[in-house]
């Protein structure tokens, strides 16, 4: 998740090479300076191309060790980008698959509990605190997927790690390490800003609507604004530069390119989603659609 101040573009693989054609020839014709520049950390053609195929945007995409950072807050592997562009053919070419507001998979074996464990040094309370509500907010639903969270000494093996982290971007504020696996098994671990969320924070429900959107990613959710990206991350001067081109900005694809539309949520993003891409910095607990849409991954016990 990222503050309220920028997010990026995901587009298919058709229109990044129309993209790539549309800056070749308007580089003729204006000076580069007149061309907002794709921010990026160690990507070359081939890893934005490869990370765009996989239906995820690859401007400010960051290179890292073992794979990529997409989107803010989603940590990728090489084999992840993979599977997810077979996943992404499979929809484009309309073969069967299972719909859902989902990426290719979900966390299996319901019903099932998840063990959380935290790990955060001097903020360890903080984060423990802000866990512990966030586990409520989804235990309240009366879930098939419930999660418990484990003492910080505790010798059982943890499902999902948060730890502290000190991101170079002062703007991130979580990264979760992508979706649940092939085994049906939820992704970890969870890193928090512990320089932003240190040892004297003291909006708990603020950092358990972090963790909540991380949890979400961690066991299977995109963002609730995966059509349009700018809903709660405003329009960048590059995402208005590729407009004047006829590209759709800001957006993973329409129900299909590596999302899908959950039926009886709005489309396009919701007031107050615990899963925007973008924080207003406030304290978002479940909105109804977001309960719909919960449910509809991990249905009720009753």
């Amino acid at each position: 998740m990222k503050k309220q101040t920028k997010f990026r573009i995901a587009i298919a693989s058709g229109i990044v090479l129309i993209f790539v054609a549309a800056i070749t020839s308007c580089k003729k014709n204006q000076k580069e300076t007149e061309i907002p520049k794709v921010e990026e950390s160690g990507l070359s053609k081939v890893d934005q191309i490869s990370i765009a195929k996989a239906g995820f945007s690859p401007t400010n995409a960051i290179k890292t060790d073992g794979g990529f950072i997409v989107e803010g807050d989603i940590f990728l592997k090489t084999t992840d980008l993979e599977r997810q562009q077979t996943f992404i053919k499979k929809v484009v070419s309309k073969e069967a698959t299972t719909e859902q507001y989902r990426t290719t998979n979900q966390v299996t074996g319901l019903p099932r509990v998840i063990k959380i464990k935290v790990n955060a040094g001097t903020a360890q309370t903080v984060f423990t605190n802000a866990t512990k509500e966030a586990i409520k907010r989804y235990n309240d639903l009366g879930l098939k997927l419930t999660f418990t969270l484990l003492d910080s000494n505790s010798i059982t093996k943890e499902d999902i790690l948060i730890k502290g982290e000190s991101f170079s971007d002062p703007n991130v504020l979580g990264q979760s390490a992508g979706f649940p696996d092939a085994n049906g098994n939820p992704a970890s671990p969870i890193k928090l800003s512990n320089t932003h969320y240190d040892k004297n924070f003291t909006n708990n429900n603020l950092l358990a609507t972090v963790i909540a959107h991380e949890i979400g990613h961690a066991i299977g959710f995109r963002h609730t604004d995966y059509a349009d990206r700018t809903y709660s991350c405003g329009l960048t001067p590059w995402d208005a530069f590729l407009r004047l081109f006829g590209i759709q900005v800001g957006n993973e694809g329409d129900g299909g390119v590596g999302a899908i539309h959950i039926p009886g949520t709005p489309l396009g993003g919701e007031p107050g989603s615990w899963m925007l891409a973008c924080s207003d910095g406030s304290n978002r607990p479940f909105t109804a659609s977001d309960i719909v849409a919960i449910k509809a991954l991990y249905p009720k016990t009753n």
